[in-house]
């Protein structure tokens, strides 16, 4: 009797260890499905790889990040005419982002990837939720950065941060500060400092060039823009959105030539 137990329940968990390790398999295989699709930038039926790997491996700290990698991505493709679904995905990119950071608080991914989606997310609210969600997103990307201090696209992101409430107008700015107590301290400076280390990690990244270039163009240094915008059209084109960023940088060349 004591012998048929034991058999029992070794049937049992070798049945267990062999379910285990087919679902690993799976979830594998799905990262990878979705790794291949988001190289090729189809990045809706990559989410959902990366979804469905994250409902068999719910702690999965890869597919939580991918998850909402992608779902930012495919969001941000939309047309504008789809505001309202763009917002909602947006929303639940963040939500994916922020499991991935309780899953791994030391993953850098997980930040940056939360400080991507929270800016996306910004731009469809407004007041004091956009004051909040801009202090999340110099959290987030200053943690990614804290974790990895290559992180090209952090320090982008800081950069951009800078740039966009340094200049913002002097209305929204008062507005701001007499409902909400101001808005996060942020400079010119600060932006063109968080681009050039951007450069200095990568330089083959188009986009850090044509974001220094904006900046330069807001201090009103029209003489430093040239050579950030020729470096992008000397590039090849590597991102989804090189292209459109080069033809931006050919009209910003064409207006200063005026």
């Amino acid at each position: 009797m004591k012998k048929t137990i034991l058999l029992v329940l070794l049937l049992a968990l070798i049945c267990a260890v062999s379910v285990s390790a087919q679902q690993g398999q799976d979830v594998a295989a799905l990262i990878a499905k979705g790794d291949s699709l988001a190289a090729k930038w189809n990045h809706e039926m990559a989410a959902i790889d990366y979804m469905n790997a994250l409902k068999l491996d719910p702690a999965n700290y890869e597919a939580a990040w991918k998850t909402g990698d992608e779902t930012t991505e495919f969001a941000n493709k939309l047309p504008d005419n789809q505001k309202a679904r763009k917002e909602s995905l947006f929303a639940k990119a963040v939500e994916y982002c922020q499991k991935a950071t309780e899953l791994n608080p030391e993953g850098w991914q997980g930040h940056f990837k939360l400080s991507v989606a929270y800016g996306r997310l910004a731009l469809f609210r407004g007041g004091k939720k956009k004051i909040e969600l801009s202090k999340l997103i110099e959290k987030e990307a200053k943690k990614a950065v804290e974790l990895n201090p290559n992180a090209d696209l952090a320090y982008h992101v800081l950069g951009r941060w800078n740039q966009g409430l340094a200049n913002l107008s002097w209305v929204l700015r008062s507005f701001a500060k007499i409902l909400y107590g101001g808005v996060p301290p942020a400079s010119n400076e600060e932006a063109v400092k968080m681009f050039k280390k951007a450069i200095e990690i990568n330089p083959n990244h188009i986009e850090h060039y044509l974001e220094l270039a904006r900046t330069y163009k807001y201090m009103g240094k029209k003489e430093l823009m040239r050579e950030p915008l020729q470096k992008v059209l000397e590039l090849p084109n590597v991102e989804e959105d090189d292209p459109a960023f080069k033809a931006e940088a050919q009209k910003m060349l064409k207006h200063l030539k005026k």
